[in-house]
């Protein structure tokens, strides 16, 4: 995404955490051996069912 800057010290998504809009989360892709960043659309407190990839709360930026 043209734009967004992504810090070295992304923090990684947990549960029981508060999101604020824009905020990045990073979830490790054991499969594709990578690092997502995401980008929070919609402040939340995070649920098992908030996590990323769900389009309601986060949109994707890179991979790292």
């Amino acid at each position: 995404m043209p734009g967004t800057v992504i810090s070295n010290a992304t923090r990684i998504w947990e549960i029981n955490v508060h999101w604020g809009l824009y905020s990045q989360c990073c979830v490790w892709d054991a499969k594709g051996r990578g690092v997502d960043v995401w980008e929070c659309i919609q402040a939340h407190d995070s649920t098992p069912t908030t996590q990323p990839p769900n389009p309601v709360f986060w949109r994707y930026v890179a991979r790292r």
